[in-house]
């Protein structure tokens, strides 16, 4: 079986970490409150889909596969 789920994983960890690094960092030093409050909701919703799929990925290969 091909698993591109972690794959999946590994992007969206690393692209949420970014957002809320760079993204984040650059509209609050410009002042801009409702793009830093719509980069960190998109950089957390993008950390915890990571965090699922990995989680449900684990269990699936756990106990179903």
């Amino acid at each position: 079986m091909i698993g591109y789920i972690n794959y999946m994983v590994m992007l969206l960890g690393a692209t949420g970490i970014l957002i809320l690094i760079f993204d984040v960092k650059a509209y609050s030093l410009s002042k801009l409150k409702k793009e830093e409050k719509a980069a960190r909701y998109i950089g957390w919703f993008n950390v915890s889909l990571a965090i699922l799929a990995f989680v449900g990925n684990w269990a699936y290969q756990q106990w179903l596969w």
